[in-house]
Formats: structure tokens, C-alpha cells, sequence
């Protein structure tokens, strides 16, 4: 039997990662730009849209000011008009003040024209504490769950950071792009080829037999932790990185836990109303009931003190806990 080629690889940042997709659509189609608050010479907040304002130029690489619900509204009017905008919200908190022109307008534009118009834009945001108090550490993925006509993605690593830019910046109606403050510069392979990481498509990052354990974003990091020193114990976990938070990926979820018997759903938001709700929902409802154990975050707003957001949010310790939890029902 003849090998598979090794796929060539190039090591990047994660937030380099975002840069190259939004390069090589940028590049491939004219009708792509970038919007938001110092993403122009600046280079984005993080630094993910560094050295796109010296290739293409101002009018392709847009400056805002400080006015998220204004330049959502106007991202969802450029992106009804024919282009195809990424609209950058620095903290996912802000993505509050544009909820009517995201939710009443670009979410619903192809519904109330009956197909005719699109609003292929993509809002793209970061997500998640890192010492910076209540009004700038949120994540509020699951509000957006619930809205028809949105999809939402929460890349984990930089080769789906940059799969799932891709596939979001060909879509034909908008998109959330969450990513989160504390991936932005993790390393990771991606592949020097052109790829696209599909929408509703889950990735199982560990396989195991003793419980699975959902998550996406920055979680995945905690939870392959906390799997890797389960195993030290003899506890098997299967590790799902959810990738896509709408469309689910239930199917591969409903395949692992009717293997392992046993779910721990895992999420930085609050697990009241969340995505591990969601999820076990649905499992549950292709399978029968399973034991099952959610973790979020502390019922509390996040704070700037870092004893006080290491308490909120969850880590390898807690997830650590609730797996064993989970095998004693």
C-alpha cells in the first residue's frame, strides 16, 4: 500500500492564521473588505488584519469609529448592496449595540425578500476574559444560537481559524466569527494548500471510552488538559471541538455518547440557557437520556481581579471534577 503524502505545512499564529484567509479572499475577490474599529495601518486590535491596509489600501481596509451598532448597520447595507464585508467588534460585549441591524436586518434580509437579497457579511468578534473586567470578558455565543438565519463559528485552533475565515467569507449570508482573546497567539500547523473547514462539522480532537466532553473555542485547550491528565487516573475522555455552534454538529456528539455512555458539556459562558444545554438537548433527544454534567461559568459578572476571574471561569481542575462526577450516576 502506497503512503499518503505528507501535507505541507506552514507554522503560524493563530491570529496570522486569520490574516492569511482574509489575504487570500481579499486577493482572490474584490468585492471583500474589511471594517471596524483599527484594523486600517494599526493592523487590528490583536494584530489579525496586520499589513492587509498596505496591500489594498483604505478604501478596501476601513477605519470606524467607535460606534459598533452604526458600522454593523452600515457592514449589513454594503453587504446587501453586493460586497462582502468583514465587520471587526473588538470585544463580543459591543456586539450588543448591533443586534437590530444583525439580527433584524442581516439575519432576516433573505427572508423578507423572499430570497432576493443577501447580506454576505461576516461579524467577526473576540470573545472570553483576560483581565479585563465585566463589560469586556463575555461570551454570549448562545444568545446568538437562537437567531434564524445566523451562523456561528468558534475556531480553536489556527488551522480552523483560518479553514472557517475561509468557508465564512464564502457564504452567502452573515456569519459570526468568534474568536478568543487568549488563542491569539497560540501556534499551530496550517496547511500551505488552500483548505475550507465546512460548516456543521464537528472535529473529535481525542478519542476515548469513558465519557465525552464538549467544547469549542478556548475551552478546547482546558478540556484536552483535563482529558490528558484523566488519563493518568484510567479515565477515558473523547474530546468533541464543536467547531460550528450553528448549524450543531449533533450527529458525530450523538455518535460519541452513545459510545462513552456519558456527556460533560463545557463552555466559558454561562451554562443556564447555553450551548451545553443546546447540545445535550439534542443528543438526547436522537438517543435517550444519558447521564450528563454541564460547566460554565460562575453565576457572577467576570471581573478585572485575577483571582476573582480564575474563580469564574472554568479550568482543567473543574472539568477535571465533573467528568468524575459524571461516572459516579
Amino acid at each position: 500500500m502506497l503512503d499518503k503524502p505528507e501535507i505541507a505545512t506552514q507554522r503560524l499564529f493563530f491570529r496570522e492564521a486569520v490574516t492569511r484567509a482574509v489575504r487570500e479572499e481579499m486577493t482572490l475577490d474584490r468585492h471583500v473588505m474589511v471594517m471596524g474599529q483599527d484594523v486600517g495601518a494599526f493592523g487590528g486590535s490583536y494584530r489579525e488584519f496586520d499589513g492587509l491596509y498596505k496591500l489594498f489600501g483604505p478604501a478596501r481596509v476601513r477605519d470606524t469609529p467607535v460606534a459598533e451598532g452604526a458600522s454593523i448597520g452600515i457592514a449589513a447595507g454594503v453587504a446587501a448592496a453586493g460586497y462582502r464585508p468583514i465587520i471587526s467588534i473588538t470585544y463580543m460585549d459591543f456586539l450588543m449595540l448591533g443586534f437590530d441591524a444583525l439580527i433584524n436586518y442581516a439575519a432576516k434580509l433573505r427572508y423578507k425578500t423572499a430570497g432576493r437579497l443577501n447580506a454576505p457579511m461576516v461579524v467577526k468578534t473576540t470573545a472570553g476574559a483576560q483581565g479585563q473586567g465585566v463589560a469586556h470578558s463575555q461570551c454570549i455565543e448562545s444568545w446568538l444560537m437562537s437567531v434564524p438565519g445566523l451562523k456561528i463559528v468558534a475556531p480553536s485552533t489556527p488551522a480552523d481559524a483560518y479553514g472557517l475565515m475561509k468557508s465564512a467569507l464564502r457564504e452567502d449570508g452573515p456569519v459570526v466569527y468568534i474568536d478568543h482573546k487568549r488563542l491569539f497567539p497560540t501556534p499551530g500547523e496550517v496547511s500551505l494548500a488552500e483548505e475550507f473547514v465546512p460548516f456543521g462539522k464537528a472535529c473529535i480532537r481525542r478519542d476515548g471510552t469513558d465519557v465525552t466532553l464538549v467544547t469549542h473555542g478556548y475551552m478546547t485547550r482546558v478540556v484536552m488538559q483535563a482529558a490528558q491528565s484523566l488519563e493518568g487516573e484510567g479515565i477515558s475522555c473523547e474530546v468533541i471541538d464543536l467547531r460550528t455552534l450553528s448549524p450543531l454538529d449533533i450527529a458525530t456528539v450523538a455518535g460519541s455518547v452513545s459510545r462513552t455512555g456519558r456527556l460533560v458539556t463545557v463552555e466559558e459562558g454561562q451554562s443556564t440557557c447555553g450551548v451545553g444545554t443546546e447540545v445535550a438537548c439534542q443528543t438526547f433527544e436522537r438517543i435517550g437520556p444519558r447521564p450528563w454534567k454541564r460547566l460554565g461559568a460562575l453565576r457572577a459578572p467576570v471581573s478585572s481581579n485575577p483571582v476573582l476571574e480564575a474563580a469564574c471561569i472554568p479550568d482543567a481542575a473543574r472539568v477535571m471534577a465533573m467528568a468524575r462526577a459524571v461516572l459516579d450516576l
